[in-house]
């Protein structure tokens, strides 16, 4: 039988670590949900509140009753959700400005909507930076008031990493004076960037990235995906169902063909076309595209190296079979493995936020050394 935990993919001990936690009545007043994004966190967050609505008292929301059918579109008064939404960036500037504009609140609806129907859409408000000083206040006032429905009240803090100081300072006020029946869940892909003294006033909840077979089992059950397309997808999503939904919409057959052709520049004659041909690889700030060059290449490596030692595995890049067999033919007795472990590493440093034309130059100085190209 389906639970409404369903919806969000993998996370099997976050999730049985919340209904114990719920079953027994030994709940925190406030969690901190990390870490990367697009794994789930704002849906188990969400899915947390829906159950602890719900009129079952169980630790699986029924689905059914009054409180679950409001929660179907997120429009439940004793939740409230806090993001990052426009305004000043000081506690001045928000007094200055603190309502917001009609069109405004218009798109936070259309997007608590669109949240409501995939738990992994990011609500990302045009022109908002920050978490408001005034969205705290609001919590806090609302907080101390008697629930209208009864029963427990929820605050879900969403990206709590963009809250400036002002706003840090004042949820960490509420968070020290916890109120009964009153329920904080915190998420954030960047736990580094959120004042130590609020994460010691939360129970942390660390969230994992979701494997391939994750991934790729959602891509086929909820989108029709074909199983080879969505393992392929899966593979460059790096853990992220989000990320594999937004790589559904592009065209990733020409961003295998820029693969392929990036790597038949390194291993060309001419350093100098290298440059010309991938600038914005090597002296851009394109970090995204980079990182899906690598992710992509690291793949190739991959096939090329199922190739070579003749695995019954299958290829990922099926369609590029007479390249593989060119590539593997031409650099037969080279390392491979070192050539992958090279991308590996470049990756891990485009991550940690490494200057992109240092990581992309390296890599290539790499590549061109362990497979033997000219003009080393």
């Amino acid at each position: 039988m389906l639970s409404n935990w369903d919806s969000v993919i993998g996370q099997q001990h976050v999730k049985e670590m919340l209904q114990t936690a719920i079953r027994h009545d030994r709940l925190a007043h406030a969690y901190f949900l990390w870490g990367s994004e697009g794994i789930g966190k704002d849906g188990l967050a969400i899915e947390f509140a829906r159950t602890l609505l719900c009129e079952k008292n169980t630790d699986a929301a029924c689905g059914e009753c009054a409180s679950c059918k409001k929660m179907h579109t997120l429009q439940h008064s004793n939740v409230k959700f806090i993001f990052p939404l426009p305004g000043g960036d000081s506690e001045k500037q928000e007094e200055e400005g603190e309502k917001l504009e009609n069109d405004v609140l218009a798109e936070v609806r259309e997007q608590l909507l669109e949240k409501a129907v995939n738990p992994y859409f990011h609500i990302a408000i045009p022109k908002a930076k920050f978490i408001r000083i005034n969205s705290i206040r609001s919590l806090k006032k609302e907080s101390s008031l008697s629930s209208v429905e009864g029963g427990k009240k929820i605050f879900l803090i969403f990206d709590a990493d963009a809250m400036n100081d002002a706003a840090a300072n004042s949820l960490l006020k509420i968070l020290e004076e916890p109120l009964p029946n009153t329920h904080f869940v915190i998420t954030s892909s960047r736990k580094d960037q959120v004042k130590p003294t609020i994460i010691s006033r939360c129970q942390m909840v660390q969230c994992s990235m979701l494997t391939d077979d994750e991934i790729a089992g959602a891509l086929v059950e909820r989108k029709t995906v074909q199983e080879d397309q969505a393992r392929f997808i899966a593979r460059m999503a790096n853990g992220s169902y989000r990320r594999a939904l937004e790589l559904l919409g592009e065209d990733l057959n020409a961003r295998r063909l820029d693969t392929v052709a990036f790597l038949r520049s390194v291993l060309g004659n001419s350093s100098i076309k290298l440059f010309e041909e991938h600038e914005k690889y090597l002296s851009g700030n394109k970090r995204e595209e980079a990182e899906q060059l690598l992710t992509l290449l690291l793949v190739w490596f991959r096939d090329a190296f199922v190739v070579r030692e003749q695995w019954t595995t299958s290829v990922m890049n099926s369609d590029q079979q007479r390249d593989l067999q060119s590539f593997v033919a031409k650099f037969a007795e080279r390392d491979i493995d070192k050539c992958m472990q090279a991308v590996e590493r470049a990756l891990e440093l485009l991550r940690r936020n490494v200057y992109l034309p240092l990581v992309m130059l390296s890599l290539t100085v790499q590549l061109r050394r362990i497979l033997n190209a000219k003009n080393v």
